[in-house]
């Protein structure tokens, strides 16, 4: 322009003009690029609009009670493990895209635990993507399991004198637990010989043993043995055998005093599939002879109705325990000794579980409980009717883990004092865990 302008000044003017319009336009498109990277601030996650979890954000008397319906642990509860959990699960922002809350995690695997529905269901609900739900449901179980694994321990102190306590009331001086075995049903593994796995029920499961006190409180988990291992089998491979073997623990210290000024061991109690120890008393079962051995299976069965109970409120809030996985099973085990920790801190709380709110079911095609159509074709086809009792091992005669002369005076021992506490007191209300 100046070239062509012989007025100097009418070209600079032009000249100042086109270079005013082109900042404008760069302007212009640099704006609206902002917007749209804005609009798409995660370019590789689909928007959602996480309803649910802007719903659990509100508060209020009603709005609670949808929150404790969806994450099972009060408010209050879940704001006390989510600041304790925060720093495992809580990841940085970065130049793409912001990290997802803590709470927001949190919340997907307690919805995932408490319904058993899909991940992809779940996650959607929150606005979180199927691998972001994947990766918390792990995270946060490695998380609560770092910070509140102490609670799934034997007791100490005050509290295992008020588990002695409580027991010494049903008939049971010196009883610190009851232990019994619960199956998790998964689909058939892969990778692995899967007909260990296979349970006589008709579906694939993994063995989880716990131990519980007077309260329903958790004092021990071991899970990861095959469906098809006996429960006697399942707990020689346990921590809990070597260490009880070895006198290692809070069963191999102290003991108790009995009426006739008996003393013997502190021990666990056990049903009929479990081998009869000297820390570990089971009833007589059929072939219990006399009254005082009736009464005695009678007390035993009101003392042992607690570790019912624990699997009863377990799987009533947990949800997810009573139908068939599809996850390896490293994750399974890491799940259930998370919501064991949370059961134990709900019972510490004193949370009132209402089975109205606890009872709705879900659109997940594995609520069958583990025994699938195709375990129902199996049972119409006879596949195992020949097999009833696939899950009873046959007892060697030199396993030095059944039986025994001390474990026999031990339990012709405590006889004497249940039939004497019978007496006293009155027999115990038949089916305590009903």
């Amino acid at each position: 322009m100046p070239f062509l302008s012989q007025n100097v000044s009418a070209a600079v003017a032009l000249l100042a003009g086109g270079m005013l319009h082109g900042f404008a336009l760069g302007a212009l498109a640099a704006e609206e690029v902002g917007r749209r990277l804005d609009r798409r601030r995660r370019l590789w996650v689909v928007e959602r609009s996480g309803g649910v979890w802007k719903d659990l954000q509100r508060v209020g008397d009603e709005h609670d009670k949808v929150f404790t319906r969806f994450c099972r642990l009060p408010r209050p509860l879940f704001l006390e493990v989510q600041g304790r959990i925060s720093p495992h699960i809580q990841r940085s922002a970065t130049n793409f895209r912001l990290p997802i809350p803590a709470g927001q995690k949190f919340a997907c695997a307690l919805i995932r635990w408490a319904t058993g529905g899909y991940y992809r269901q779940s996650s959607h609900g929150l606005g979180m993507g199927l691998a972001s739900a994947l990766r918390s449901n792990v995270e946060v179980a490695d998380a609560i399991i770092a910070e509140y694994g102490h609670l799934l321990r034997f007791p100490t102190g005050q509290q295992l004198e008020d588990v002695l306590h409580g027991f010494e009331r049903k008939g049971f001086p010196g009883c610190v637990g009851a232990i019994d075995c619960t199956h998790l049903y998964i689909e058939k593994p892969k990778g692995v010989r899967s007909e260990c796995f296979y349970h006589h029920t008709g579906g694939f499961s993994v063995v989880a043993q716990v131990v519980c006190d007077h309260e329903c409180r958790i004092v021990s988990v071991y899970v990861g043995c095959p469906g098809s291992v006996h429960d006697s089998r399942a707990l020689r491979t346990s921590p809990l055998f070597e260490n009880a073997t070895a006198g290692r623990g809070v069963l191999g210290e102290g003991g108790a005093i009995l009426h006739d000024d008996r003393h013997i061991g502190r021990y666990l109690i056990g049903d009929q599939r479990y081998p009869l120890l000297p820390w570990l008393m089971t009833p007589f079962d059929r072939f219990a002879k006399t009254a005082a051995d009736r009464a005695f299976d009678e007390s035993h069965s009101a003392a042992r109705s607690c570790i019912e109970r624990t699997f009863g409120l377990l799987k009533v809030v947990w949800r997810n325990f009573i139908r068939r996985h599809i996850c390896n099973l490293a994750t399974i085990t890491k799940e259930f000794m998370a919501v064991c920790i949370l059961h134990n801190l709900m019972i510490k709380r004193n949370v009132q579980i209402n089975p109205a709110l606890m009872g709705d079911s879900s659109d997940s095609e594995g609520g069958d409980g583990g025994n699938g159509n195709r375990c129902r074709r199996r049972r119409r086809r006879g596949f195992h009717r020949h097999l009833p009792n696939l899950n009873i091992e046959v007892v060697p005669y030199d396993d030095p883990t059944y039986g025994g002369d001390l474990a026999k005076h031990v339990r012709e021992s405590l006889v004497e004092h249940v039939r004497h506490h019978v007496a006293v007191h009155g027999a115990p209300p038949p089916w305590p865990w009903r």
